[in-house]
Order: C-alpha cells, then structure tokens, then sequence
C-alpha cells in the first residue's frame, strides 16, 4: 500500500500509512564499507563515517518522474510532486530532501 505522507529527517524516514507510522532509520540501511560489522561497531560507539549511501536518485526527468530509490528490502521509492514552486533548481522539493539526507552524514548515488 502507498504511504499517505512521507516524512524526512537528517537521519531516518517516517512514512504513515492508515494510521501508522513506519520509521526507516538511514544507519539501518546505508552500504557500510567492508567490513561492515567494524563500522558499524564503531558507529554505535558515536564515531561517524562520513558520507554513507543510502540510495539512489535520478533526477533528470519532469518533476513527477524525479525519484529517490532508498536500499530497503524491498526497495523504497518516493517520487516527487507533480508540481514544484517556480524558482530554482535548489528549491524544488528534490533538492531539498537531497540537502537534508546530506545533512545527517548520508547521499545518494546520482543515476542521471
């Protein structure tokens, strides 16, 4: 079933869906160097690699086809908005979550 809102935060997903709310936390689902289980020691300790991935993301379409494809099992993809404001490119709904993924240590990997 679609999520009816989705949520973004530097460091996870809240996604709710008749009446719940399903939280996807980044560190849960970012591709950790080998060997992960080190990392991810080393993560729970408070130390942070920098910039994990998290998923991919293909901009280079009108807005509704833009999407976010995040490494969950199976997949999550978030498409964005039919419409965005008139502005730039750093205003669009796409930039922004992009900015904010980045802003909690996290990327995604640009397919376009």
């Amino acid at each position: 079933m679609p999520a009816e809102e989705v949520v973004a935060y530097p460091d996870r997903l809240e996604l709710k869906t008749g009446g719940r709310t399903t939280t996807i936390r980044f560190a849960e689902i970012a591709r950790w160097p080998r060997p992960g289980w080190f990392w991810k020691s080393l993560s729970a300790l408070g130390w942070r690699q920098p910039s994990l991935p998290v998923g991919d993301r293909d901009w280079f379409h009108p807005p509704r086809d833009r999407f976010f494809r995040f490494y969950t099992d199976p997949p999550l993809v978030i498409y964005m908005p039919d419409t965005e404001p008139a502005g730039t490119y750093s205003e669009t709904c796409f930039a922004l979550l992009r900015q904010l993924i980045e802003s909690g240590g996290y990327y995604t990997f640009d397919l376009g």
